[in-house]
């Protein structure tokens, strides 16, 4: 996913918790909202760890 992507999706994600009256529901999208940070920070983590290992022949 690009950062344009995730961008979006975060806006459309508070967007929707924003409009729930329920507590709960506003929690879930507020929770949902933070496993796609988690998961785009992993992801960048994993893409720096693989540029890493193919710059470094002590780790082939």
């Amino acid at each position: 996913m690009t950062e344009e992507d995730t961008v979006w999706l975060h806006q459309a994600i508070q967007k929707l918790a924003s409009r729930q009256a329920k507590f709960t529901d506003r929690a879930f999208w507020l929770a949902l909202d933070e496993v796609v940070r988690e998961q785009d920070q992993r992801h960048d983590q994993l893409g720096g760890e693989v540029d890493g290992r193919t710059w470094s022949p002590d780790r082939w």
